[in-house]
């Protein structure tokens, strides 16, 4: 699992951190499902992780003001990541009924930027996120996710994970 992790963290950093110009999404983090005595219906955790800090700064000078740093917006991200994935699983409760299955992904289209869910396994997500509306509204963010979902699914199929 470290291996397939490392490729994983190197999709993740392909697409957010090293690319130039470094445009659209601004923080993308795998998440994995994990199960203990406190948590058995399973808690979503940080496997690994990948922004541009640099950008994401100068764009939150231009949103917030000096106020908020990278960081900040960082933490604010990563405490909404759970409670967007527990809001999904109550939603997909409702949606099994149907009989058209769980939720594969959903975009959150918001004031100033957008997050992105991506169910990449039963127990994993990619969970993506932007401040800058104009990446949502040329839909770039929405191809990076789709991008990055491709390339690990095809990490976990090579890998037999």
């Amino acid at each position: 699992m470290a291996d397939t992790l490392s490729v994983v963290q190197d999709v993740l950093d392909n697409m957010v951190n090293f690319r130039r110009p470094p445009i659209g999404l601004n923080y993308v983090a795998y998440a994995v499902e994990t199960h203990s005595n406190s948590a058995p219906d399973g808690e979503m955790k940080i496997a690994t992780k990948s922004s541009n800090k640099d950008y994401l700064e100068h764009l939150l000078k231009n949103f917030s003001g000096p106020s908020k740093t990278a960081d900040d917006q960082i933490e604010l991200w990563e405490r909404l990541l759970p409670l967007v994935h527990k809001a999904m699983s109550d939603l997909d409760d409702k949606l099994m009924e149907t009989g058209q299955g769980e939720n594969v992904r959903v975009v959150f289209d918001v004031d100033m930027g957008g997050y992105f869910y991506n169910r990449i396994s039963r127990h994993a997500i990619l969970f993506g996120a932007t401040v800058d509306q104009a990446q949502i509204n040329n839909g770039r963010c929405d191809r990076e996710m789709q991008q990055m979902v491709s390339e690990i699914q095809a990490v976990f199929t090579a890998h037999g994970a």
